[in-house]
């Protein structure tokens, strides 16, 4: 009888481990250097040695490796799945997820991960990651286990609105009732984190901003949610005087930001002169009718208005926290300075255009080309593009970007799991709300996730990752998964802040990783980690 003979294959030599991104792909160069050709990789698993086969074959009709993954042999052999696919992130993601589903609950997950310290179960003792030898700075001798929501579940002792208790009445009953513990306050656009020791305030940081400037900025928030977590501390000091003091102080300012709202100022505001033509000492004598306020800073606020440039121009070319740009602007309408519109002194050329239109199907199809389908985030292999692209810019004009790392387990009853593929989506979709359009999320490496954060320090990464395990925990990411079951770990490292190489900028991400796996709080920064000492 005749049969046609089966495609001749090519066996790689078997591997004593799982397969990491270097082995997949050679594998698919293999397979593309000889189409039509199965190439073959296999490795064995567990107390039973479980034998795992990857093949992988490329036509000559398509550049795209088709993969299989087989599981056992013989008669017992099945086909765990078969993919279509030129990511090799991709497939080492669905080759680990396959092989951990059938790990046995004794084995060692943290040789998954690349990790040689094992993960911190809530017992006391000093801790190293395996990168570089580096050490949290804030770390504490009752460690908690990575992230669970609210602190393992644990509910807010006190919880509400800003719109029924103003930050100030806020911080005066935490004060007043010599709480200790965290208090955080989120809005729509950030995040703030205050701790208390028997009612004394010792650290607060909001966006990029620690200490005495952070309550300043805070003061001025009308409205969000906040959260006392009690018994929570930390390391850190940053706050130098008393709170009663610091709100006598904001008081003032949180009196004249209103007034700037009531007058319409907002971010796309255009700020121009009323009197082009006023002498220096002309505005020395009329700004001198307004509150106490830096002379030579209002001078030099006063001459970058142009009546072509918001607000939000202006402090992006000369940053200012809110606390100094608020009373100079405060002071100029005052004293009838300044005039306040939304459209420019001088029309807009571009207004006389006719905008050509984009082919947005066009843009979308690129697009699609770099995000994988089954979960809506961009795969590892454009994400390291991306990253190439915001190094130049870097180089080229000085733009600082930050990138956040990190991981998401669900705790199962012997062993930490991986997502499934739709709770992936589901977390991908929650953050894709919060993040800007010039950011990027993305699949990393083999189990981990990414940010490519442009123009972003690392504090203001730091808040917008707590933001993030926010909104994962708010709800079930799948209706499997319980939201008090998620364990989390951010590391945070940017560039020019910690270094100027991607890759030492993600293997600092990496060792910022680790660190949270163990750390009381699941996001570390990797400027907050020092060397061990020689």
């Amino acid at each position: 009888m005749y049969r046609p003979a089966k495609p001749h294959s090519i066996n790689l030599p078997r591997l004593e481990a799982l397969p990491n991104i270097e082995n997949i792909t050679y594998v698919m160069t293999r397979s593309r250097e000889a189409p039509n050709t199965p190439v073959e990789l296999s490795w064995a698993l567990g107390e039973s040695l479980m034998i795992y086969r990857l093949r992988s074959t490329t036509t000559l009709e398509s550049s795209e490796p088709t993969w299989d993954l087989l599981v056992g042999e013989g008669r017992d052999e099945i086909q765990a799945w078969t993919y279509q696919t030129g990511d090799v992130a991709l497939v080492l993601n669905l080759v680990l997820s396959e092989s951990t589903d059938t790990m046995t609950s004794g084995m060692d997950q943290s040789a998954l991960l690349g990790e040689t310290a094992s993960r911190n179960t809530g017992m006391t003792g000093s801790y190293s990651t395996s990168l570089l030898g580096l050490q949290s700075l804030t770390s504490t001798h009752g460690s908690l286990p990575i992230f669970t929501p609210n602190q393992a579940g644990k509910a807010p002792t006190m919880e509400g609105t800003l719109e029924d208790m103003p930050v100030p009445s806020l911080l005066q009953s935490t004060s007043m009732g010599k709480m200790t513990g965290k208090l955080t306050i989120t809005n729509e656009q950030s995040a703030a984190e205050l701790y208390f020791v028997e009612g004394d305030l010792v650290h607060a940081q909001v966006m990029n901003l620690k200490g005495d400037q952070a309550i300043m900025e805070l003061v001025t928030w009308e409205k969000g949610k906040f959260y006392f977590y009690r018994d929570e501390r930390t390391n850190q000091k940053t706050v130098t005087r008393r709170v009663d003091a610091l709100l006598m102080e904001s008081v003032t300012l949180l009196d004249q930001s209103k007034f700037l709202l009531e007058s319409g100022l907002k971010m796309e505001t255009y700020i121009a002169k009323k009197d082009p033509n006023l002498t220096e000492t002309g505005f020395e004598e009329r700004i001198s009718k307004g509150a106490p306020c830096d002379m030579n800073l209002q001078k030099q606020f006063y001459l970058r208005l142009d009546g072509n440039s918001t607000l939000f121009d202006i402090l992006r070319e000369r940053p200012m926290v809110k606390k100094d740009w608020v009373p100079v602007l405060f002071n100029m309408l005052q004293c009838d300075l300044i005039a306040l519109s939304d459209k420019p002194l001088i029309r807009d050329k571009t207004s006389l255009l006719k905008s050509t239109v984009l082919d947005r199907s066009a843009i979308d199809s690129v697009a699609r080309t770099f995000i994988r389908p089954d979960t809506g985030l961009y795969s590892y292999t454009a994400f390291q593009y991306f990253l190439e692209q915001e190094l130049f810019r870097f180089q080229y004009y000085g733009s600082p970007f930050t990138v956040v790392v990190f991981e998401i387990w669900t705790m199962g009853p012997q062993k930490l799991e991986s997502l499934p593929i739709p709770a992936v989506a589901e977390a991908g979709r929650r953050v894709n709300k919060l993040k800007r359009s010039i950011d990027i999320l993305a699949h990393f490496e083999a189990l981990n996730y990414a940010l490519l954060l442009p123009n972003t320090e690392c504090a203001s990464a730091a808040i917008f990752a707590h933001r993030i395990i926010e909104v994962l925990t708010s709800a079930a990411l799948s209706p499997q998964l319980d939201p008090t079951r998620l364990a989390a770990a951010f590391g945070i490292a940017g560039i020019p802040e910690d270094c100027k190489d991607v890759g030492l900028l993600l293997s600092a991400c990496k060792v910022a990783k680790n660190v949270a796996q163990k750390a009381e709080f699941p996001i570390v920064m990797f400027k907050d980690l020092q060397a061990p000492s020689q």
